[in-house]
């Protein structure tokens, strides 16, 4: 958890840097809503397991004794935080909604990796070979968090690019919040317990499209149409089906492929700049440059 946040927080303070935003504040308003997303993740997981909590109350503050935290809570109360300390603040709550967004995406992909080794947030039963042992439970499970992780860090890798680069305002954030909700819906088929996660998916993919279609000024029905065309062309047409198919594969392999080639392109800049790097340390004195 420490370090998702500070992940979360460096991400935001390298987007508030190329934005141009006041550092000092944009950290401050960093801090208070990871302290409010602290909060109300622990609230929401005493409520929901409150006949535990309610044999003793001060199990709610003994935290490192009687663990337990909410994603949903904490999204809730990180994003409520957000929303009224940046107004408070005098900062454009939808811009800064686009950095929070991006540090929102770190600070999931490393929970995520921290509840797939603590074992939390824990799988189904599955007993094939992608079944992993885990603490505190009983028979091997699916690990959907190292799943969920491996999702999160894609969508990281493909937004991280469009926030740093001009790009409609509320257009990032709107993203990571359909995507996001997209992957909690899928993944939540292969936990155990369903504490509000496909209604909370739901709500998150809805919150994202609220953006997309206020921000960008598109029009749903006009969206809805165009789907609906697409859709009977694509049922009752052989020849448009086997074009829009074909299309597909097309740009997907296209886009897979220049991808790949801009991560080994900097793959290749950053091994050239560390092998710089060991050289300047190795450099040693010389009369000249003593």
């Amino acid at each position: 958890m420490v370090l998702a946040l500070f992940y979360a927080v460096f991400l935001v303070w390298r987007l508030s840097r190329a934005w141009d935003f006041n550092e000092e504040k944009i950290l401050d308003l960093a801090f208070f809503t990871a302290f409010g997303a602290f909060v109300s993740a622990r609230i929401y997981f005493v409520l929901v397991y409150f006949d535990y909590f309610s044999q003793d109350l001060m199990r709610v503050l003994y935290i490192f004794k009687y663990p337990g935290f909410s994603f949903w809570g904490a999204f809730l109360g990180g994003w409520l935080t957000l929303y009224f300390v940046s107004g408070k603040k005098k900062i454009d709550f939808v811009q800064i909604a686009d950095i929070a967004a991006v540090g929102f995406l770190g600070s999931l992909l490393l929970g995520d990796i921290g509840c797939f080794l603590g074992g939390c947030d824990v799988g189904i039963l599955h007993n094939s070979f992608l079944g992993v042992s885990m603490a505190g439970q009983v028979g091997k499970r699916f690990p959907v968090q190292a799943l969920e992780a491996i999702l999160v860090g894609i969508l990281l890798f493909r937004i991280w690019p469009k926030a740093t680069h001009f790009h409609t305002t509320g257009a990032t954030s709107a993203q990571v919040l359909i995507w996001v909700g997209v992957i909690k819906f899928m993944t939540e088929f292969l936990r155990p317990a369903h504490l509000g996660g496909y209604f909370f998916s739901f709500i998150l993919v809805a919150l994202g499209a609220s953006f997309h279609y206020q921000f960008n000024r598109h029009k749903i029905i006009h969206d809805l149409g165009i789907l609906k065309e697409f859709l009977v062309m694509f049922l009752s047409d052989r020849r448009f089906r086997k074009a829009a198919l074909h299309n597909g594969f097309t740009n997907w392999y296209n886009n897979t492929v220049s991808s790949l080639y801009d991560t080994s392109i900097a793959i290749k800049w950053r091994f050239r700049n560390f092998n710089k790097i060991l050289k300047k340390i190795n450099v040693k004195p010389t009369p000249k440059n003593s």
